[in-house]
């Protein structure tokens, strides 16, 4: 029978308050912050293109500002008008399809601000209304009684205008049978099973859980609990039929209550499994029976193989699976699919596979992932369960079932919770991709999967009449030919929907930028395959100012070609020789928002539309301060405040206020900041114990930027004088002459063996001037090794030092630099960390010299103050030296002065260093 869904949706009436999330400061402040309360016009902020988005407010400021951003970042809306003219309702003038955010200020008279915000999604209108596809599912929790983990009924409309075409939900046992022997399910399931219907959305009903009227634990564990279990599961089938209506036996089994009588065993399950199938089918034979509803945990391929064993394949119609692999994405997933059709195999069955719940949340929990990763990772879930043989997929779940943001559990809806401050079912980026997804695929039937490059996807639908849709990504970001005839169109949207189109070259090809965000390409498309045609490179933008780059186009014609590249807003053009590389200049709008950035360049050659690259990066604010735990010449403790500007442009300060354990006050009240600088403020300290600090920058309009941190009181720590080392590999005599820094036999673990000071024993001293720290050191050592290069030269003999700012323990951003005299000739220096930084340090000299007669090396090391990120003016940092012994067979141990980067990475055991203002003599 034909399926049919609407995509209508009907209006909430309810506002929603959104809490006050930032205030002016509070002596700033004479009376409350304004009230900001959004009342959304439509279900979840979700409207289609050519429908008007409105937000609509309540507020008792005087004025509201507003910016909308695209998901890639990008400022596509902005501006500011008083509250009485808007009258309750802000609207928008976007068409464009994608998912939107958008920041609201309330400004107040006196200038006090409430700062909140909503979400919203423009879709493309597209009748599911007679589509028979079933593919993309969600876990609805309609079935709950709690109007926080119950998305409502006007929830109903929302999935379906998203695509979704089943929900999976619940009809609990406990709530059908309250009096023994009567079976009677509770109005509010009729009710969502009733807008289901109206909205023709499918049913995975899951008959699910115990009741003690017959027993106390949840699972049934004997054949008259079991009977009774039956009795309910034929009551649903009774209640809810088969059309449209499939049906999953239990939730999770393998998993859930393992110590109740039932023990989570195979055997019971499919007892159980055995005894419902009988009676179910014996009344409605055309009912589809699901199961095991399987859990990926501990031992589950053990389990389902003796699922399998014991017939269990024989009773369902479907298996249904839950590969969750949180935080990995959804590549790691395909494992258990194939594990489980194999074991279908060997057992004789090719029946469908279902993924029955599937997700990831999102949230400030260490296992959660990013909103937009989320996103991302649900559409490829679909995508890659299609491409290998899955019949149906459910995201688990429509609507965040909480708030708390560090509750794995609360955060893996498609929207937001009815309670969110954001607004009640308004789309998360998943939401607007999912229903994108379904608007692609919507009844094409699967050509296969085809792998390109390392790690790139291309998973194929077919659209009919020798068109296709391409389903595009790749984990490792790079530019993807598409093929097709010259001179068609091919069309690509993006993950939120944006479409461009543009048009085969002579060669029969378009080219696509390809990342861990799936686009789609439609078209008489012929293949995919990985390309260096185009490439776009973006330098880090500081909001504020333009964000510049260069797009590079590689020709390999024989011929030349004219281009032109399209990007934020503006055109520049260049020519390309044959075989030559050619660049053109690009600019983005400045714009004040920051955070992540997706940038597109549309390219044409010799005037055809052939090209749709991008790049991503991060917009940093403009200004931003910092504190640090420093000392005068005299040795005498300071906090010193940073407020720097990366801007092009000065900026005003309001002020900045500070605390620092009892004290406090404020800075730089009604400053400027010039463009490019920093401006420092020292404050006397005095530090008998661990304390803290904080700052508030303030800003007239905008919002306060905030810092805090650490501050350990330091005691004897190790003076280093003045002086600039002469790098030629033999300690300098002004260096000699300070009392030196011993290393003997101070390793922990000890070197293995190690004989004494003639084995391994050396001595160290630091100096500075203004522009390196100096670390020279003779080492004597009876055997000389170092086989290593490059980041490996831990392993053998060399040198590490770990270095932070401030005291020990004030920061955990550690530079950790090495160098080694290799066997291979040349001296490698090497940093590990940051991670973000590793590899040869910019600025580092070194000369190692072996002295095979004296059985001593020597090294002199120069690390430029810029490499560190440290200033030497402040004249306190925390070291750690490691001395790595390798006698030619493999590394021994080590010899360290303080502790924290050979045995462990801890910075709070490094030493204290003072730069001392006087000269070595």
């Amino acid at each position: 029978m034909t399926r049919r869904r609407s995509g209508a949706v009907s209006l909430l009436t309810a506002g929603l308050l959104l809490a006050a999330v930032l205030q002016s400061p509070a002596h700033a402040a004479t009376t409350a912050a304004p009230a900001l309360t959004i009342t959304p016009t439509t279900v979840g902020n979700t409207f289609t293109v050519g429908q008007q988005v409105k937000l609509g407010f309540s507020t008792d400021a005087t004025t509201i500002n507003w910016t909308v951003r695209d998901a890639g970042g990008t400022e596509v809306a902005k501006g500011s008008a008083s509250a009485a003219s808007l009258n309750g309702q802000l609207p928008l003038s976007i068409s464009t399809p994608g998912w939107y955010q958008t920041d609201l200020t309330a400004v107040a008279s006196d200038g006090t601000t409430t700062l909140g915000g909503t979400d919203f999604a423009v879709l493309t209108p597209h009748d599911f209304s007679t589509s028979t596809d079933t593919r993309i599912g969600v876990a609805g929790a309609l079935g709950f009684g709690s109007t926080a983990n119950n998305p409502g009924l006007e929830a109903v409309p929302l999935m379906a205008n998203g695509g979704i075409s089943t929900d999976r939900d619940e009809a609990f046992w406990a709530a059908a049978e309250t009096t023994k022997g009567v079976i009677d399910f509770p109005q509010r399931y009729k009710d969502y099973k009733a807008a289901l219907d109206a909205n023709n959305v499918d049913f995975l009903n899951i008959l699910d859980y115990g009741n003690t009227l017959y027993y106390p634990d949840e699972a049934p564990s004997t054949d008259e609990q079991r009977e009774a279990f039956t009795r309910y599961a034929v009551a649903a089938v009774d209640q809810w039929g088969t059309e449209h209506t499939t049906y999953e036996l239990w939730n999770e089994w393998n998993l859930r209550d393992p110590n109740g009588a039932a023990k989570a065993s195979p055997e019971n399950y499919v007892a159980l499994l055995k005894m419902v199938s009988a009676a179910v089918r014996a009344k409605h034979p055309d009912v589809k029976l699901t199961g095991p509803s399987l859990a990926v945990i501990n031992d589950w391929q053990g389990w389902f193989t003796k699922f399998a064993d014991l017939g269990g394949l024989d009773y369902v119609d479907a298996v249904t699976i839950h590969p969750y692999v949180q935080p990995l994405d959804p590549e790691a997933s395909v494992t258990y699919v194939n594990t489980i059709r194999s074991i279908m195999a060997a057992h004789g069955s090719t029946k469908p596979i279902y993924i029955s719940e599937q997700g990831w949340a999102t949230g400030t929990n260490p296992s959660a992932v990013s909103e937009p990763v989320q996103a991302r990772d649900l559409v490829r879930g679909n995508l890659l369960a299609y491409g290998n043989g899955v019949a149906r997929y459910s995201s688990y779940n429509f609507m965040d079932s909480g708030t708390d943001p560090s509750n794995v559990e609360n955060r893996f809806g498609l929207v937001r919770n009815r309670l969110d401050t954001r607004g009640a079912l308004v789309p998360k980026p998943s939401y607007v991709a999912t229903a994108v997804l379904a608007r692609q695929i919507d009844e094409l039937p699967l050509i296969g999967q085809t792998r390109f490059g390392t790690n790139g996807y291309d998973v194929a639908f077919d659209a009919g009449s020798g068109q296709s849709v391409h389903a595009v990504w790749s984990a490792t970001p790079g530019l993807v030919n598409v093929a097709a005839p010259a001179g068609s169109q091919v069309q690509i949207t993006d993950l939120y929907g944006a479409t461009t189109t543009l048009t085969a070259d002579a060669g029969g090809h378009v080219w696509v930028s390809a990342g861990p965000d799936p686009f789609y390409a439609r078209g008489a498309i012929t293949g995919v395959a990985a390309s260096n045609r185009f490439a776009l490179s973006v330098a880090p933008e500081i909001a504020g100012d333009p964000a510049t780059g260069t797009l590079t186009f590689t020709n390999p014609d024989a011929v030349a070609h004219a281009f032109t590249v399209s990007a934020g807003g503006a055109e520049t053009s260049g020519s390309a020789a044959a075989g030559a590389t050619a660049t053109a200049a690009v600019s983005y709008p400045a714009q004040d928002s920051t955070g992540a950035r997706t940038y597109t360049a549309k390219v044409s050659v010799d005037g055809q539309a052939v090209g749709l690259v991008s790049t991503t990066g991060t917009a940093t604010p403009p200004l931003s301060v910092t504190a640090s735990h420093v000392v005068n010449g005299s040795g005498k403790d300071l906090l010193r405040f940073r407020v720097t500007n990366a801007s092009s442009h000065a900026l005003p300060v309001a002020g900045l206020d500070w605390v620092s354990g009892t004290a406090s006050g404020t800075l730089l009240a009604g400053c400027t900041v010039a463009a490019h600088a920093t401006r420092e403020v020292d404050v006397p300290i005095t530090l008998t114990g661990p304390s803290t600090w904080s700052a508030n920058l303030r800003r007239t309009g905008e919002a306060d930027i905030k810092a805090a941190g650490t501050l350990l009181p330091v005691t004897a720590p190790t003076v280093a004088k003045r002086h600039t080392v002469k790098l030629d590999g033999v300690i300098d005599p002004a260096v000699a002459r300070q009392p030196a820094i011993a290393l003997e036999g101070t390793g922990t673990p000890p070197v293995t063996g190690w004989g004494g000071p003639s084995d391994l024993s050396g001595s160290l001293w630091l100096n500075h001037d203004d522009q390196n720290l100096y670390l020279s050191a003779k080492v004597t050592d009876d055997v000389f090794s170092q086989p290593n290069r490059a980041g490996n030269i831990w392993g053998g003999d060399g040198l590490q030092l770990g270095m932070t700012a401030g005291a020990p323990g004030e920061t955990t951003q550690t530079q950790e630099i090495g160098a080694a005299l290799t066997d291979a000739g040349p001296v490698d220096t090497w940093r590990w960390t940051p991670t973000t930084q590793t590899g040869v340090p910019p600025g580092v000299q070194a000369k190692v010299v072996r002295d095979e007669t004296a059985h001593t090396t020597t090294y002199e090391i120069a690390i430029p103050w810029s490499t560190l990120g440290f200033a030497a003016k402040d004249r306190l940092l925390s070291t750690t030296v490691v001395i790595n012994e390798n006698d030619g067979t493999g590394r021994r141990g080590w010899l360290t002065w303080g502790k924290g980067v050979a045995e462990t990475k801890n910075p709070a055991l490094f030493n204290a260093v003072r730069l001392a203002p006087e000269a070595a003599r």
